[in-house]
């Protein structure tokens, strides 16, 4: 009996010893287990933390440069922009401060931990989030002031075309007939034509270019008109010149006319001729002397006299001969008292 006993009391100290073994086994792989657990998790929050970090900073990437874009290009263009070239200068006002905006301080997932990188990640977030709304709002302005800018220009442009157009309608009525090239009033005509329908639409760079356009076109009817007057005064001043020179002529041949009558009225005589001269013979006797008759004087031609060109018609009509002794005089030894110097040849 007592060997039976102590066999059994063997066999459950045995039994007891292999019950606690195995509970000791359970719990050392129990607790393995659970520190094996516990780091997996933790290395799957830490990579999920990094790779949520690294999203965000990805949306910031593309956020920001979205705005850097705009910032440095469109924005930069339109804040050049001032008050008096837009329709409305608050809008200037707003851009310049919009486009002043400073940028939030730059985050990045470059820390350690799955804490401080979802830190990292809320600060990358709210820094995504200011960059569009900034982007939005600086589109904004700078639309608007755009657009104030346009309306202005369109404005400008219109009443510079209104103004051009009132010019040219007046010039092309004011200049009918009196143009060297009727061409440059048409070719004026046809552009008011145009112009008068571009000034209804919204077209800026048309309304320039045409306004431009009408005033190059009027100054070529000016220059026409300027053209036209030229040759009417030099045809005028030609045309005086030829009447004068007429009027020159004419007085000449009148002139030439009344000399000639004048030379018909008067002919002064041409005479020429030669009066002879004959002594008379006359007898003489002396006084208880033989009578002696004295030789007949010799004929003497009286020497050959100038007419006057107007002969003297005194009364009488007589001729006097004063050319002296030895022209119709005495005969020596003749009593010369008897010649009274008379030229009786034909008078």
């Amino acid at each position: 009996m007592n060997g039976s006993t102590s066999t059994q009391e063997r066999t459950s100290h045995g039994k007891r010893r292999i019950i606690i073994g195995s509970a000791l086994l359970v719990a050392v792989l129990a607790a393995g287990g659970a520190v094996a657990v516990y780091r997996h998790s933790a290395s799957a929050q830490l990579a999920e933390a990094k790779s949520m970090c690294a999203e965000a900073s990805e949306t910031l990437r593309v956020a920001r440069n979205k705005y850097d874009t705009l910032h440095d290009q469109d924005a930069a263009e339109a804040v050049k922009i001032t008050g008096k070239q837009v329709a409305d200068a608050d809008t200037v006002a707003t851009l310049a401060a919009a486009y002043k905006e400073e940028a939030p301080d730059l985050a990045a997932c470059n820390v350690q931990g799955a804490d401080r990188l979802r830190e990292a990640r809320g600060r990358i977030g709210r820094n995504a989030a200011w960059y569009d709304t900034h982007t939005a709002s600086l589109t904004e302005a700078v639309d608007a002031v755009n657009q104030s800018r346009d309306a202005k220009m369109l404005k400008d442009a219109r009443d510079a075309l209104s103004k051009q157009l009132t010019a040219a309608q007046e010039k092309y009525k004011s200049t009918d007939g009196k143009v060297q090239d009727d061409k440059t009033r048409k070719d004026l005509k046809a552009m008011i034509d145009k112009a008068a329908t571009t000034r209804d639409g919204e077209d800026a760079e048309a309304m320039n270019e045409q306004a431009k356009q009408l005033k190059d076109l009027m100054g070529k009817v000016d220059a026409s008109v300027k053209a036209k007057q030229d040759a009417d005064k030099k045809a005028a001043e030609e045309k005086a010149r030829q009447e004068a020179e007429a009027q020159a002529a004419a007085a000449a041949a009148a002139q030439a006319q009344a000399n000639a009558a004048a030379q018909q009225q008067y002919v002064a005589p041409q005479q020429s001729y030669t009066p002879t001269y004959t002594a008379p013979q006359q007898t003489y006797t002396a006084p208880a002397t033989p009578q002696y008759t004295a030789p007949a004087a010799p004929q003497q031609s009286a020497p050959q006299t100038t007419t006057p060109s107007k002969p003297s018609t005194g009364s009488g009509g007589m001729i006097f001969n004063h050319s002296g002794a030895g022209q119709g005089g005495c005969t020596p030894g003749v009593d010369c008292g008897t010649y009274d110097g008379f030229n009786h040849n034909g008078f």
